[in-house]
């Protein structure tokens, strides 16, 4: 069942990025607009948990603090994302996002909660490095990408570690949704807040722009919530790899679908990304 969900959570994090980019295409790139987003779309989320947990609030102050660690980086990854949107194709970003998303998880579960390293693993985590190179233009990007790229890496790999740290915590700790609904909620007061010092009022969207920013909510927020329940029960070294090539693989199909340049290396970056996360599951 656990399987299950983080396969229903892969498919629905390949197309929340399309809600992500139009958004940005919409209303543009700036941090205005990165912060109205990230606000939208997690008054969506917390609605979402508020009704599947029916309306009961849980919360610690262990939970509290992972939550609020998580916006943080959250905020952070929707504003360089938005920045990486600018200057490369959706499968480009998804190979750095996934990646991020991940090695780190992959690493702190080796490391430091004794999940087996395996051989199969070593070699995977090799042929996903070779897809990145794979994937990688020489002169074809903005000088400004390496270092959205790298930002977008880090930040997704976050949102895994710190997911990981809080299932995995012997404290007192909110239920999957609880956390989901917290992380949210600080999400909203960051950005609320942020907002009014900055431009002395919360912009009000509309229209496209509040769907968009809606769907984005409920895609990631019900996505993250199957990751974070299976997470109990699945090794983050095999939960995340899976994730990973699953992404990778319907992300550069739907860049394809939407005819977006994709050179050849780039497929092929995505099918040694996919066969080498699924064989980390062994």
């Amino acid at each position: 069942m656990y399987y299950f969900l983080v396969i229903i959570a892969v498919v629905l994090f390949s197309l929340q990025f399309l809600f992500n980019q139009r958004f940005e295409e919409s209303r543009g790139e700036s941090l205005k607009s990165a912060l109205e987003f990230s606000l939208y779309k997690s008054v969506v989320i917390v609605i979402i948990m508020l009704i599947i947990s029916g309306f009961k609030v849980q919360i610690t102050a262990f939970s509290l603090v992972m939550s609020v660690i998580y916006a943080f980086s959250g905020i952070a990854m929707t504003v360089f994302s938005m920045k990486a949107f600018a200057v490369a194709n959706l499968s480009v970003y998804s190979v750095f996002s996934m990646l991020g998303g991940m090695l780190l998880p992959f690493v702190l579960g080796v490391g430091f909660y004794n999940e087996e390293l395996t051989v199969f693993k070593v070699i995977c985590c090799a042929l996903i490095v070779v897809s990145v190179l794979l994937n990688i233009k020489k002169g074809s990007q903005n000088k400004k990408a390496i270092v959205y790229y790298m930002a977008v890496f880090i930040l997704n790999g976050m949102a895994g570690v710190i997911s990981k740290i809080h299932q995995s915590s012997d404290l007192p700790h909110s239920d999957s949704s609880g956390f989901m609904m917290l992380t949210s909620l600080v999400t909203v007061a960051i950005c609320a807040l942020w907002l009014l010092i900055k431009h002395k009022k919360i912009p009000v969207i509309k229209g496209k722009e509040f769907l968009f920013a809606s769907g984005y909510g409920v895609f990631n927020g019900i996505g993250n919530l199957f990751l974070l329940i299976s997470l109990v029960h699945l090794p983050a070294s095999v939960q995340y790899p899976l994730v990973t090539g699953g992404v990778m693989l319907f992300s550069t199909l739907i860049s394809a679908f939407r005819k977006e340049k994709i050179e050849k290396k780039e497929y092929i970056a995505a099918v040694i990304s996919f066969a080498a996360s699924v064989l980390m599951a062994f």
